[in-house]
């Protein structure tokens, strides 16, 4: 914007639209006051440990309003000054939340046309993606030829397996696990700055007595394979002229625009934030040294296995320097005897930040409901009546562990299930009013609906939680991680937190057993707004069931 537009404003327009940036309320809801405080507190760096459904974007709209009412408020002061508003860049994780954050604080901040007559929203507050914002840093430091390949590793293991398989369903859905592993494990590889030869020394080295012989031999031969696929994927890449994500992020990370410059970073969804995306807002910081203002919940921290390290949250201020740490604590989405249930529940994670989450209050007695039949068939079909007598247009989630238990759904006797790629409809014949969504556990995320039915809560391997025990070479991939971390004297010490954590993460620590699986139990209950219902089978209930049942906010049905 033009210096001779902003000089022709009068200040009247400016205490009006000072007036109308009222950060304490956003979207037509009053912030409580630990929102408030939050939002008001200017230290160079902010951890805002919020808790589900407790209004974590709400914030972080209320903060940029703050931002811009103190520099209108400033300018008002100056009265002639033209100094611009400080920059703001607010960085996601998907592109989905992206754009819910641009959209919505866009239209927050733009109620009247008088903000145009002082400087466009636009132009000082961006929202990007890690990806995007590497992206947009990698473009503008003119590489030639530059492409991005999306898809990615996993989707080049996909195309190559599908063209090489057979295609009756067995091999094909292995051939999709054995597509994902090894798309986990390329991300860690990445992610740890770990090698695929390393890797292999390391096997050679820890499974060298001839007892272990059958393991070595498996463990050699699933590396060779990864290598495989990996090199035709770096030699696709090359012939391309193209870069992944990872790739991406490292250019970014070591080749940075030096006029490429913030004064506040935001970062939404904190706890999901990978080493290799911390250490890209490092470097931009050692450029600018931007104020940081971090939001995020490491009790739903769930993506691990694809390279979100949850030390970096429960370890903030080492990472970044003295840090103000705030807590918001009132969810405004499920009610008050689930908020008690789950936070209990979750606290039993001996390494997660404590918090005290308070819900709204219903006059339902039954919020967390537990339907235990003698089969899995008998208990989905007994919420018949049930699902008769719920208000109209109610929106129900039915989450699964894995995205193959919709195939509990399928045998029930009123339910309709029809499959649309990767989606589902479901719908029921005398309810056509209700909105019906399966959803996995991961993917449930950050979504909500009226009425939440866990399904699939059984102590088996593939039950909820899941006992499929850590990929063997991705805990070595980790241990590696921590040999190099102990070796590297460029990280000036650092990282010593990262490499004491990922020490301590091991199969038989009571910390971490099932913590990332207590974590993704605990999302997935409290994507409910009234009501969460486990259905279980007798005798053959989760460990996380029978735990739930020693706290008196869960009623349990028997059926015969």
């Amino acid at each position: 914007m033009s210096e001779g537009r902003a000089e022709g404003d009068n200040l009247g327009a400016l205490e009006n639209i000072r007036c109308k940036l009222d950060y304490k309320k956003v979207e037509g809801y009053s912030l409580d006051e630990q929102q408030v405080s939050c939002i008001e507190n200017d230290t160079m760096n902010t951890l805002v440990v919020a808790g589900a459904g407790t209004g974590k974007t709400t914030t972080i709209i209320g903060k940029i309003k703050w931002i811009l009412k103190n520099w209108f408020s400033k300018r008002q002061l100056a009265q002639k000054s033209t100094e611009p508003p400080p920059k703001v860049l607010v960085v996601s994780f998907t592109h989905a939340s992206k754009d819910e954050l641009e959209r919505r604080i866009l239209s927050e901040i733009l109620q009247d046309d008088l903000v145009f007559k002082i400087y466009h929203p636009g132009d000082f507050v961006k929202v990007e993606t890690f990806h995007s914002l590497a992206l947009r840093m990698v473009k503008g430091l003119n590489f030639e030829d530059f492409k991005l390949e999306v898809s990615g590793f996993e989707g080049f293991l996909k195309n190559l397996m599908e063209s090489t398989t057979a295609t009756d369903a067995p091999d094909l859905a292995l051939a999709e696990e054995k597509a994902e592993r090894f798309s986990h494990l390329y991300s860690l590889l990445q992610n740890y700055h770990v090698s695929i030869s390393s890797l292999q020394r390391l096997v050679r080295e820890k499974f060298h007595y001839f007892w272990q012989r059958d393991e070595l031999q498996k463990l050699q031969a699933s590396l060779l394979e990864l290598e495989k696929y990996i090199r035709g994927y770096q030699e696709s890449l090359k012939s391309t002229g193209s870069v992944d994500f990872p790739g991406l992020l490292e250019i970014a990370k070591t080749s940075l625009d030096t006029n490429f410059s913030y004064d506040y970073v935001i970062i939404d969804e904190y706890q999901d934030i990978s080493p290799l995306e911390y250490l890209l807002v490092k470097s931009l910081r050692e450029i600018h040294c931007f104020k940081l203002f971090c939001v995020g919940d490491d009790w739903q921290t769930i993506y691990q296995f694809a390279g979100s390290e949850i030390s970096l949250i429960l370890n903030f201020e080492k990472c970044w320097g003295e840090t103000k740490v705030f807590k918001i604590e009132r969810t405004y989405r499920f009610p008050e005897k689930l908020a008690e249930l789950s936070g209990s529940f979750i606290m039993q994670n001996r390494a997660q930040l404590m918090k005290q989450i308070r819900g709204k209050r219903l006059d339902e007695d039954d919020q967390v409901v537990e339907i235990n039949g003698p089969s899995e068939r008998t208990d989905l079909n007994a919420l018949y009546y049930f699902l008769l007598s719920l208000p109209m247009h109610a929106k129900i989630f039915l989450i699964g562990r894995y995205n193959f238990d919709i195939r509990k759904i399928s045998h029930c006797e009123y339910l309709t299930v029809e499959a649309y790629e990767d989606k589902f409809l479901i719908t029921m014949r005398e309810r056509p009013d209700i909105q019906f969504d399966f959803l996995s556990a991961h993917k449930s995320k950050g979504l909500q609906a009226d009425y939440v039915f866990i399904i699939n809560c059984r102590d088996a391997t593939l039950g909820f939680p899941s006992r499929v025990e850590e990929d063997e070479l991705a805990g070595l991939v980790r241990e590696l991680a921590i040999l190099k971390l102990s070796n590297n004297k460029d990280t000036g010490g650092r990282f010593q937190f990262l490499r004491d954590f990922l020490w301590r993460r091991k199969p038989n620590d009571s910390d971490f057993a099932f913590s990332e699986e207590r974590r993704l139990f605990y999302v997935a209950m409290t994507r409910a707004r009234k009501k969460v219902l486990f259905l279980t089978v007798k005798d053959k209930e989760s460990p996380f069931i029978l735990e739930l049942r020693e706290n008196s906010n869960l009623k349990t049905y028997y059926l015969d």
